[in-house]
Parts: structure tokens; C-alpha cells; sequence
């Protein structure tokens, strides 16, 4: 009656194939918002291709810095220290305290918001949480709720929406829309201009460094660099 055992195979060395298209094409274009550090991506994926003909572009940000504020808030409305390390971020208390600070934001943020969290399941187990303790509700008074949508194919219609609300007129509360880091919704979608007024990432999506695949890869690298001059 349990779970059945499974054999997962994974590809450690992309470079044996990466390579290969790399030497054989004219040209090779990679592009990607978070392709840093350079020096480990090559590593990676073309380790003997000599660097002479690598040609790299960095860009800054696309708005001017007096229009950003960032800040990094260590504590929620009743004090409580927000630790979202993978160990400590199922405290019931943090997670409401981390709905009271979103509470406060949609109060004073107008047209979109937009909440990042670490995981699918983190996401769930807060959005279970603040339903029952009436945090949801209180949200959905200042801003339309919203949330990533399990399948890819409705994206697009979920967008659509959260854009008109952020429009519309009639309803002055604007939107608010629930996303996971590295998820459907954090890569390739522009939040410009009121569909992202505010920003709000629950945490660092840093790994399990329990996972045994991680620990796999992070082994197989060290000993790659071990071995490179």
C-alpha cells in the first residue's frame, strides 16, 4: 500500500550533447534573464569550447533606479521574525503574519500586486491557512485574488483576467496574483507598469538541500571542477 519504488535517471553532463551542436552550428545563441554566473554555465555546458569565440551581452535593468525601492522587511505586524528557511517556514504564526504584511501592502499599493512563493506546496499549505483564519478574505476587500493556475494551457486566460481587473473602471481594488518562483508565471511574463506595482517574494527559492538529486548534481560538479586547472 505504499509508494512504489522508482529509478530516476538524470543527465549530469549536458555538455555531452551541448557540445556538439555548439561546433556544428554557424552560430549559437543563449539568452535567459538569469544565465550568471557565466563562468559556471560554461562549465557546464561547453567546457572545451574555446572561449575566444564567446561573445557575452549584459544588460541593466529596464527602469530608471529612482522608480525601485527594495526592501527586505525581517519582521511581520506583530513582530513576528519572518525565517523562511525550508526547516522553519511551516510556523503557522509566520505564515499569517506574512498575510498580515500582505493585508497592509494591498492597502496602500494600488492597480497589481503581484506574491511570489518558493513552492507549489508552500503556496498551498498558506493559501489552506489563510482561507480558514479569514487572511483571504481581508485580502480579496483591497484586491481581486488571483492565483497560478495548475495548467499551462491557462495561463494566458488567467493574465487576461488579472489585467482587465487591474483596468477595470468599476472596481477601483485592482488585483493581486499568487505565483511560484520558477513556475508558469515567473519567466517570460512582463508585469509592466500597474500590472506590477509591488512585488512580493515569500523567502529565496533556494533548494532542499536535502534532495538527493541536488546533492548529485552538486558532487558530480565538484568533482568536475576538482579536475579542471
Amino acid at each position: 500500500g505504499g509508494d512504489a519504488d522508482q529509478i530516476k535517471f538524470v543527465m549530469l553532463n549536458a555538455a555531452t550533447h551541448f557540445e556538439a551542436l555548439v561546433r556544428e552550428a554557424h552560430a549559437v545563441v543563449l539568452a535567459g534573464g538569469t544565465l550568471q554566473p557565466l563562468e559556471d554555465l560554461f562549465l557546464q555546458v561547453m567546457p572545451t569550447v574555446d572561449r575566444a569565440g564567446v561573445r557575452t551581452l549584459s544588460c541593466g535593468h529596464v527602469i530608471n533606479r529612482k522608480n525601485l525601492l527594495t526592501l527586505t522587511i525581517p519582521k511581520g505586524p506583530t513582530g513576528r521574525s519572518f525565517e523562511f528557511v525550508h526547516s522553519k517556514r511551516g510556523d503557522p504564526e509566520m505564515m499569517l503574519d506574512l498575510g498580515r504584511l500582505i493585508v497592509n501592502a494591498c492597502k496602500v499599493v494600488p492597480d497589481g500586486v503581484v506574491c511570489f512563493f518558493p513552492s507549489y506546496k508552500y503556496a498551498e499549505e498558506v493559501s489552506a491557512l489563510w482561507s480558514r483564519r479569514g487572511i483571504l478574505g481581508q485580502i480579496g476587500q483591497k484586491k481581486v485574488v488571483f492565483g497560478e493556475p495548475k495548467a499551462a494551457d491557462e495561463v494566458e486566460s488567467v493574465l487576461a483576467r488579472y489585467k482587465a481587473q487591474i483596468e477595470s473602471e468599476s472596481d477601483p481594488r485592482g488585483a493581486i496574483l499568487f505565483c511560484v518562483v520558477g513556475g508558469k508565471m515567473s519567466e517570460g511574463i512582463n508585469f509592466s507598469d500597474r500590472l506590477g506595482r509591488c512585488v512580493v517574494l515569500a523567502g529565496l527559492p533556494y533548494p532542499n538541500i536535502y534532495d538527493q538529486e541536488l546533492n548529485e548534481r552538486l558532487r558530480y560538479l565538484n568533482e568536475v571542477s576538482a579536475g579542471r586547472p
